[in-house]
């Protein structure tokens, strides 16, 4: 299963797990606080759908916003942390 980020110009975001159906297969917000909720909004939406961590086996940032914007930076470096936890936890 795929974990997927999706972040706008607009300061939209959208996260979403790929291989899950319904309404529950993602979470929007909106706003720049990315530091602050990137984490807990992960773990509402593998919680959501009764889906653990072990299942993830990848990830994908989809950005409007060039790589060097502190949003993009933030989620990148989240998630790679996440998956080297993981990965020496699992």
């Amino acid at each position: 299963m795929k974990l997927i980020y999706l972040l706008d110009s607009n300061d939209n975001n959208e996260l979403s797990l790929e291989g899950v159906r319904g309404k529950g297969a993602k979470i929007e917000w909106k706003g720049r606080n990315l530091s602050r909720f990137f984490l807990c909004k992960i773990d509402q939406l593998l919680e959501k759908n009764h889906v653990k961590l072990d299942k993830i086996s990848e990830y994908k940032i989809m950005s409007k916003v060039p790589e060097n914007y502190t949003s993009y930076r933030i989620a990148k470096i989240a998630l790679e942390c996440l998956f080297l936890a993981k990965n020496r936890l699992g």
